[in-house]
C-alpha cells in the first residue's frame, strides 16, 4: 500500500512519473534537482523532470501558457505539478520537459568550440533563441532565466540548441549579475522582480558576449562581482562587459544595441531580425543617466551619477546618512546632476525626517535612496528589491525563515517606500503617470494589509496576495504543498491524528491564505470572527475562520479535523451559564464530528439566539438570586430583632415573675411570723 501511496506522489498529471530513483545530476541548477521521467503511455520518450528544492517559491502561474509553445529554440515543457520524492522534505513542485541529448553549450564552448567565429556563433545563438524569446513574449510573460547552465544542445549531434526551463524559481534569480539589467543587478537575486521582454534580450546581449569570450565576467568572486557592478554604473553595461574583447564591429553594434542600459532604446526581437538578415544597423552606446558636472566622492570613490552613489550608500548603511546631510546631498543633485526637483525632495525629506539614529533614520535614508535612484532597487539597510519583486522576495524571506528581511519588507510598506519613487514620474508623460497612480493604489492597499495586526492580515497577507500560487507555509501543512482552500482543508485533517489538544489547527499563514482566498480585502470583515480577547473566543475563532472555508467548498468533509476542533472547544462550552445548554452541546458536538462539517459545530457553539437565551438566563438567574439573597437578607434581619424582642421580653417576663415569686416568698414569711 505505502509504495502505491508513494507511486501516486510522483505522477504529474496522471500521466508522467517522476522517478526519485535516478537522478540526473548533470541537469541540476542551483535550487533545482534533476531526476528520469517515465511517460506511462509513451515510454519511448525521453524526458527530465526538474523538481524545485524546498523553500523556493516558483511560477507555476505561467505553466499553461508556457507549455502551449513548441519552438526550436525552446526545449519543450510538457507538464507540470507538486510531487513527493520521498527525501523526507515533503511535496514540491517539478516540472516535465523533454531531455536534451546534447549536453550544455557552454560546456563545448569551453571544450570543443573554440573554431567558432562571430557570425558563425551569431547563427549558433541569436537566431533560434530570439525567435524562442519572442514566443515566450507573445504569451504575456518574460524567460527572465537566461544563463550558460540553462542552455543546452537538443540532439546529439549538436546542430540545435534551446533554453531551459523559466518557472522553477523566482523570475531573474538564476541569471548572473551580468545578465541582469544594471538597475536588476543591484537587487537581491531574489527580488530582481518579473521585467520584461527588455530584461530577456539584454540577457541574450550578456549571453552572446559571454559565448564569444568563453566565459561569464563577474563570477569568479563576490569581489568580481562588486568590481564589475561598480564599472557597469560607472562606464556602462556594453564596456563594462566587453572589456578587451576583440569582434568585428558588425558584432559590436549588435552588443550596443543588446546591452544597452537605456531600456527605451535596447534592441528586442525586431532589431536582432534585422541585424541577422544582414541590415546591420548600429546600437546607441550612451547611459540614459545624467553625468554629474562634479563627482560625488564616497570611500574614496568617485561617483559620476545618481545609481552608482544610491547603490554604494546603500552598501555603507550606517555611514551613509551622516554623508548625506553633512555633504549636502540635495544640493549635488540640483546642481551637479542639474535635477533641481530631486534635489528638493531630497531636502524635504532629510528635513521632515528622523537623522539621529534608529528606525526613523532608517526610513530617512531609504526615502533619500528611493529619491536618488528612483528607477533602482528599494534599499532600505541589507535589502534591496526591485518594485515588483518584493512578492518573490517576501516569500524567500518567510522559507528562508530570515526574519531580518521580514522586517526590513514590512516596513518598506509600512514607511511606503514604493509611492516615494513613484512621485518622481515625469508629470508630462501620461502613460507612465497613469501607471504610476495604479502602482500607487496597489501599494497603498498592501501598506493596509501590514498595518493591519489581527490574524489574516500582517505581512503574511502581503505574501499570499503577491504569490497566488504559493502553497500555504504553515508548519502544520507546509509537507502537503496545499494551493487551494480544499487542498488546506484536507491537509489540515490529515494532520489532525498527530496534533495533541495544545496545538492550535489555525496559525497566522493559514488564517492569512484562507482569506486571500476568501478575498477579504479589509480588516472589518473578520473581527467578528478573529477574536482573540479570550481563551474561548480565540478558539472559537479558529472554528469560525476554517468554517468560512469550508462554505466554498461544502462537498469537503472533514471529520478528523472536526474532532480536533471539538477537543479544543471545552472552553467555548464552558462560557455558556446553563448546565443544560453545555450539557447538550457536548453531546450534539460528539454527534456533528462524524459529519465533518465545521458549519455544524459552528450552529452548535456560536449559535446568536442560543447564545442569547443562554445570557438572559443567566441575566434572570442572576436578578433572581439577588432578589432571594434580599428576600434571606430581610429574613436575617426580622428573624434577630424577633430575638432581641424575644429576649427582652423573657426579661421582662423572668423580672415579673421573679418578682411575683418575690412578694410571694415575702408574704409566707410575713404571714408565718403572725401566726
Amino acid at each position: 500500500m505505502a509504495e502505491a501511496t508513494q507511486g501516486e506522489a510522483t505522477i504529474v498529471g496522471g500521466r508522467y512519473r517522476v522517478m526519485p530513483e535516478i537522478r540526473l545530476e548533470e541537469f541540476d541548477r542551483t535550487h533545482i534537482e534533476a531526476f528520469a521521467v517515465e511517460d506511462m503511455r509513451d515510454r519511448t520518450r525521453s524526458l527530465i523532470g526538474l523538481v524545485a528544492r524546498r523553500g523556493r517559491p516558483v511560477r507555476d502561474e505561467w505553466m499553461s501558457a508556457i507549455r502551449r509553445i513548441d519552438q526550436p529554440g525552446l526545449l519543450r515543457t510538457i507538464d507540470g505539478g507538486v510531487v513527493d520524492p520521498g527525501d523526507g522534505q515533503g511535496k514540491r513542485y517539478a516540472v516535465i520537459m523533454e531531455r536534451p541529448q546534447g549536453g550544455r553549450v557552454m560546456d563545448w564552448l569551453r571544450a570543443e568550440g573554440q573554431s567558432l567565429d562571430d557570425l558563425e556563433m551569431s547563427r549558433l545563438l541569436l537566431r533560434p533563441l530570439a525567435t524562442a524569446l519572442k514566443a515566450v513574449h507573445d504569451v504575456r510573460t518574460a524567460h527572465r532565466a537566461i544563463a550558460p547552465d540553462n542552455l543546452y544542445f537538443v540532439d546529439s549531434a549538436r546542430t540545435r540548441i534551446a533554453l531551459g526551463d523559466c518557472l522553477c524559481g523566482p523570475p531573474g534569480e538564476s541569471q548572473p549579475v551580468a545578465f541582469e539589467s544594471v538597475e536588476r543587478a543591484a537587487a537581491h537575486p531574489a527580488g530582481r522582480g518579473d521585467g520584461g521582454p527588455r530584461e530577456d534580450f539584454f540577457a541574450l546581449g550578456a549571453l552572446f558576449a559571454a559565448a564569444l569570450a568563453r566565459k561569464v565576467p563577474g563570477t569568479e568572486s563576490p569581489e568580481a562581482a562588486a568590481d564589475l557592478m561598480l564599472r557597469r554604473l560607472e562606464r556602462g553595461s556594453y564596456v563594462a562587459l566587453t572589456d578587451r574583447a576583440r569582434f568585428g564591429s558588425d558584432v559590436g553594434g549588435l552588443l550596443r544595441g543588446l546591452l544597452s542600459d537605456n531600456a527605451e532604446e535596447r534592441w528586442g526581437f525586431e532589431e536582432v531580425r534585422a541585424w541577422l538578415d544582414g541590415r546591420r544597423s548600429i546600437g546607441a552606446m550612451h547611459s540614459t543617466r545624467p553625468q554629474a558636472a562634479r563627482a560625488f566622492t564616497f570611500k574614496g570613490v568617485d561617483h559620476s551619477n545618481t545609481m552608482s552613489l544610491a547603490t554604494a550608500l546603500a552598501q555603507h548603511w550606517r555611514e551613509a546618512l551622516r554623508v548625506v546631510i553633512e555633504e549636502k546631498l540635495d544640493g549635488w543633485v540640483a546642481r551637479a546632476i542639474g535635477d533641481e526637483r530631486r534635489g528638493s525632495m531630497i531636502a524635504q525629506t532629510i528635513s521632515a525626517g528622523r537623522t539621529d539614529g534608529g528606525a526613523g533614520a532608517d526610513a530617512t535614508l531609504a526615502r533619500v535612496l528611493a529619491a536618488l535612484d528612483p528607477e533602482g532597487p528599494l534599499r532600505l539597510r541589507h535589502v534591496s528589491v526591485m518594485k515588483d519583486g518584493l512578492g518573490t522576495l517576501i516569500a524567500v524571506s518567510f522559507l528562508d525563515d530570515d526574519r531580518d528581511t521580514r522586517q526590513a519588507l514590512a516596513e518598506m510598506l509600512v514607511e511606503g517606500l514604493p509611492i516615494t519613487s513613484l512621485g518622481l514620474v515625469d508629470t508630462n508623460d501620461a502613460q507612465r503617470r497613469r501607471l504610476a497612480q495604479s502602482e500607487m493604489a496597489e501599494f497603498m492597499r498592501l501598506r493596509g494589509f501590514v498595518a493591519e495586526t489581527i490574524m489574516g492580515f500582517g505581512l503574511e497577507r502581503v505574501l499570499y496576495d503577491l504569490n497566488p500560487t504559493l502553497p500555504c507555509l504553515s508548519p502544520l501543512v507546509a509537507d502537503a504543498y496545499p494551493q487551494t482552500v480544499p487542498a488546506l482543508l484536507m491537509a489540515l485533517d490529515q494532520r489532525a491524528a498527530k496534533a495533541g489538544r495544545g496545538t492550535a489547527p489555525v496559525d497566522r499563514h493559514i488564517a492569512a491564505f484562507i482569506a486571500t482566498k476568501l478575498g477579504i480585502s479589509y480588516a472589518g470583515a473578520l473581527k467578528g470572527v478573529v477574536r482573540q480577547d479570550s481563551e474561548a473566543s480565540e478558539r472559537l475563532s479558529q472554528l469560525n475562520l476554517l468554517s468560512l472555508a469550508q462554505e466554498t467548498q461544502p462537498q469537503v468533509l472533514v471529520p478528523a479535523l472536526s474532532r480536533w476542533l471539538v477537543q479544543r472547544l471545552g472552553p467555548v462550552v464552558q462560557s455558556y451559564g446553563a448546565k443544560t445548554t453545555r450539557a447538550w452541546m457536548e453531546k450534539e458536538l460528539e454527534r456533528a464530528v462524524s459529519t465533518g462539517s465545521l458549519n455544524a459545530l459552528r450552529a452548535i457553539v456560536d449559535n446568536p439566539d442560543r447564545r442569547m437565551a443562554d445570557d438572559s438566563g443567566m441575566a434572570a438567574a442572576r436578578t433572581t438570586h439577588a432578589q432571594l439573597g434580599m428576600a434571606m437578607r430581610r429574613y436575617d434581619e426580622t428573624r434577630a430583632a424577633r430575638r432581641a424582642e424575644a429576649q427582652h421580653f423573657g426579661r421582662q417576663v423572668a423580672a415579673m415573675v421573679g418578682y411575683t415569686l418575690l412578694l410571694s416568698v415575702l408574704a409566707a414569711l410575713t404571714f408565718g411570723s403572725v401566726g
